[in-house]
């Protein structure tokens, strides 16, 4: 038996293309996984060291601080001043279990069964699938491929104003790559006081940019009044995914109604795992950061130069690790992406599974080695003569 709420959710996109993806390999064919946005790098040894020293730590094997450890919260602030100039207070930091799990109990704390929440159309499942775990109506706001990928505050009618109670923006974005500079979150800003609404920002791209830095909500937003929280993740940013470990900055009031409700559901980070990310974090953040920038950049020059070479129209990416690419002719996106992966071997992930503003379009990842990302580029290349 399933609950009503499950019934409204689509199958989850990614669990869908592992099991094409399986398929095929069973076939004895090569799979060359553009797919899944989970980076191959593998922990930093630093990282690793760090953790290895921290697990003999007996304090680490019980339960930890509910709302992180004071070293990794401290090391959070440090950073925030250290490089982008803000003071930020303890309450204004809660350490999550990735920025997954945060994201999606974010509206348990701040929405009320039957308020709206304007989530990004194309956009992460996840904010979808939150509000429908709360009770509330998910509304899909269009993102406009003119105006950068960035949504149309004015198009959002009164009475849906009135109703909506937490905006999901998401910048550096996943699926479309797409940046939003100062002026862009002051018009959030600006939307979101007018209309009352909790402003949130998933940053979990912040540091996978290529020459100009992010621009982050926080900074902004914390002498607004408006209430807002931003989340992070190291799961890319150190490429850790599997260790599960974030963090959210955020409105003393929303930090603490999202604080609340996980009391309630989780036991938090293990504590080992924390210490290690607040020391990387103070002692060679930048060091790390840059060594996974440089990878990145160089496999995005690669499959950028197969990507022209095909003909496909694609907008080159300042951040993230993907690529959004429009689908041949106007091709149904599950379509192509199948026939991408039964006469090519290449994983991609359908736009339309990011909503019905991703219609048209496909996301390729670079998360994977150079010698796959060649080889899907040359597969890629041969479109051309197919078109």
């Amino acid at each position: 038996m399933a609950s009503k709420r499950l019934e409204k959710l689509p199958p989850y996109l990614f669990v869908e293309i592992d099991r094409l993806k399986e398929s095929y390999a069973r076939s004895g064919r090569t799979v060359l996984d553009l797919g899944i946005g989970d980076p191959d790098l593998g922990a930093p040894p630093a990282l690793v060291r760090l953790l290895k020293t921290a697990l003999d730590r007996r304090e680490y094997h019980r339960y930890p601080h509910d709302r992180g450890l004071p070293l990794l919260v401290d090391a959070i602030r440090r950073w925030a001043g250290r490089r982008h100039e803000t003071t930020l207070e303890r309450e204004e930091v809660l350490v999550t279990i990735g920025s997954k799990e945060a994201i999606g109990h974010l509206p348990l704390a701040v929405v009320d069964e039957g308020d709206a929440v304007l989530v990004p159309d194309p956009g992460y499942p996840v904010y979808h699938s939150s509000a429908v775990f709360a009770g509330a109506e998910s509304v899909r706001v269009p993102l406009d491929p003119a105006r950068g990928w960035w949504p149309d505050f004015a198009a959002i009618d009164g009475p849906l104003r009135e109703r909506a109670r937490l905006l999901y923006l998401n910048y550096p974005n996943n699926p479309t790559a797409a940046v939003a500079g100062r002026e862009r979150f002051v018009e959030a800003l600006d939307f979101c006081r007018d209309a009352g609404i909790v402003l949130v920002n998933d940053a979990a791209y912040g540091e996978i940019t290529y020459g100009t830095p992010a621009q982050l909500l926080f900074p902004l937003a914390r002498e607004t009044g408006v209430p807002y929280i931003e989340f992070f993740s190291f799961s890319k940013t150190f490429s850790i995914t599997g260790w599960r470990v974030g963090f959210a900055v955020g409105s003393p009031e929303i930090v603490s109604a999202l604080a609340r409700v996980k009391s309630n559901i989780d036991s938090g980070v293990f504590g080992a795992i924390q210490e290690a990310a607040a020391v990387a974090l103070d002692d060679f953040f930048d060091e790390l950061v840059g060594r996974v920038r440089d990878v990145y950049a160089e496999r995005r020059n690669i499959l950028a130069r197969s990507l022209e070479r095909s003909g496909l129209e694609f907008a080159m990416p300042q951040a993230t690790f993907y690529f959004w690419v429009r689908t041949p002719g106007g091709a149904d996106s599950i379509d192509f992406c199948r026939s991408l992966l039964e006469e090519r071997g290449i994983v991609a992930t359908p736009g339309v599974g990011f909503g019905p503003g991703g219609e048209g379009f496909f996301r390729l990842s670079i998360t994977t080695g150079i010698e796959t990302i060649r080889e899907a580029g040359r597969k890629l290349e041969e479109i051309r003569h197919s078109m």
